[in-house]
């Protein structure tokens, strides 16, 4: 007599069990490593979120009290063209460099960008309401992730002395400022957390704006809000600070054509103060 197999119950039994690992592995929070006083890296897993590759992404917590933010372009360096990140980590010695932000076929900055005190681009994107802000004009500590609506972003041009432009991904509020769409790409992205710390987060893999935005956003990081740099293969973050050293180029392994580092005409850089 043939045994019969309930295949449909344990074809939901699996469902369940994958449905309550994605959700175990949604509400892990991050294991952060400290680099330096002020500086803490971590992984997180971007599942199920992630469309292609690897569903890793890496995030870099900082605390603007104990650390700088410096932008950098590649007209203000000696061989006046674009370097890589890792050339440009090796020329800065920073603890981390990580791409500013989305620039036109001619390398020139799609936006407002500010690099001590010197405007490197002085036109103001205007979809662009966000801004990653740092170094106060009248000295001391700082750097915020702002948001634009409601903001004079001149007003805010005369307060800071490092600036990029870019947009947001979700605000104050929760709610998304990216439409849906299935386009697919690497993402960097900054965030404020409750306790005004940043949280530079690079992914491996290809995501969508919205449903990036949305992971950020369940992610236990304590993110209030945040805005996103680049995507594709622009997304980029190094990292080196006392023999740890990380790297993410902006690919896919599994796709031929995004495997060497693009040159990035503009680099935010993170030091000690």
């Amino acid at each position: 007599m043939a045994r019969h197999i309930p295949v449909g119950r344990i074809a939901v039994g699996v469902a369940l069990v994958v449905a309550a690992w994605m959700v175990v592995q949604e509400a892990r929070p991050p294991r952060w490593r400290t680099l330096q006083p002020g500086v803490e890296f971590g992984m997180m897993r971007g599942d199920p979120f992630c469309r292609r590759g690897s569903a890793e992404i890496a995030l870099l917590r900082l605390d603007p009290a104990r650390v700088d933010l410096a932008v950098h372009h590649f007209s203000r360096q000696p061989e006046r063209v674009p370097l890589t990140l890792l050339q440009w980590q090796r020329r800065l010695g920073a603890i981390a460099v990580f791409n500013a932000g989305q620039y036109y076929p001619d390398f020139s900055y799609m936006g407002l960008l500010v690099s001590g005190g010197e405007v490197i681009s002085g036109r103001p994107h205007a979809r662009f309401r966000a801004a990653l802000v740092a170094r106060p004009v009248g000295g001391g500590a700082g750097a915020r992730v702002l948001d634009l609506e409601g903001r004079s972003l001149e007003r805010e041009r005369r307060r800071w002395r490092e600036i990029a432009q870019s947009f947001m991904l979700f605000d104050g509020q929760g709610e998304p400022r990216v439409k849906r769409s299935e386009q697919v790409a690497n993402r960097t992205a900054v965030g404020e957390d409750q306790g005004g710390r940043l949280v530079v987060i690079t992914s491996e893999g290809g995501y969508t704006l919205w449903e990036f935005a949305r992971l950020l956003q369940k992610a236990p990081l304590g993110l209030t809000h945040a805005m996103s740099m680049d995507g594709g293969r622009e997304a980029e973050l190094c990292v080196s600070s006392r023999g740890f050293h990380y790297a993410s180029f902006g690919r896919w392994e599994d796709d031929p054509d995004h495997q060497v580092a693009v040159p990035l005409p503009a680099v935010i850089a993170v030091s000690p103060r």
